[in-house]
C-alpha cells in the first residue's frame, strides 16, 4: 500500500488532514490504486477515509480516478446503510468520475437511491452528484430538476443549500446549451 494511503488509517482525521493527503497523492496514479483497494479493506474507518480523500482529490482533478468509475460505482451501490459517510464521499466521487453515458446513467440510478437515504449527508451529495450528472447529460436533466426542486421543496438546510447550488449549475449549462429562454 503507498506510503501516504498507508498513513491514513493512523491518527486523527478530519477535513485539513483529508485535503493534505489528497494534495499529497494528486497525480499519483500507483497512490489512486491504493486508495482505491483501501475503498475495499475489511475497515470501515479506512474505506470512509480513503473515499474522503478521493473525494478531495476529485473537487480537483479526477483523472486519477477515472479508470475506476465502474469499480466505485458498483462499490456504492453495496455499500450498507450504517457506512453513510463512506457514501456520501462516494456520492460526490462516482458522479464527478462517470465519463461514459452508460457510466452516467448508472451512476444516476445510484443517486436515486442515496436520494432516499435515511442519512441527510448521503442525500445532500445525491442532490448535488443528480446536478452534476445531469450537466453532463442532457437526458438527465428532467429528473435532475425534480430531484433538486423536491429538496428545494421539502429538504434539510443543508440540502436546500446544494439543491440550490445544482440548480443554479444546470441552469448555467442549459443556458450555454440555448435550452432556456
Amino acid at each position: 500500500m503507498n506510503s501516504a494511503v498507508q498513513a491514513i488509517s493512523k491518527g486523527r482525521w478530519g477535513l485539513d488532514r483529508a485535503r493534505r493527503t489528497a494534495a499529497e497523492i494528486a497525480g499519483d496514479r500507483a497512490a489512486a490504486k491504493s486508495l482505491v483497494a483501501a475503498m475495499f479493506g475489511d475497515e470501515p474507518e479506512l474505506r470512509k477515509r480513503a473515499a474522503d480523500v478521493a473525494r478531495r482529490m476529485t473537487d480537483t482533478d479526477i483523472a486519477p480516478l477515472v479508470k475506476y468509475a465502474d469499480v466505485l460505482a458498483g462499490l456504492l451501490a453495496e455499500l450498507p446503510p450504517e457506512e453513510s459517510r463512506t457514501r456520501w464521499h462516494l456520492g460526490l466521487v462516482v458522479p464527478r468520475v462517470a465519463r461514459t453515458r452508460e457510466q452516467r446513467l448508472r451512476a444516476a440510478r445510484l443517486m436515486q437511491l442515496l436520494i432516499e437515504d435515511d442519512s441527510n449527508v448521503a442525500r445532500c451529495s445525491a442532490v448535488e452528484g443528480i446536478g452534476l450528472l445531469a450537466c453532463e447529460e442532457p437526458s438527465l436533466r428532467e429528473l435532475a430538476e425534480e430531484i433538486i426542486e423536491r429538496a428545494l421543496r421539502d429538504g434539510t438546510p443543508a440540502m436546500q443549500a446544494r439543491a440550490h447550488h445544482a440548480k443554479r449549475r444546470l441552469d448555467r449549462v442549459r443556458k450555454l446549451a440555448g435550452d432556456l429562454g
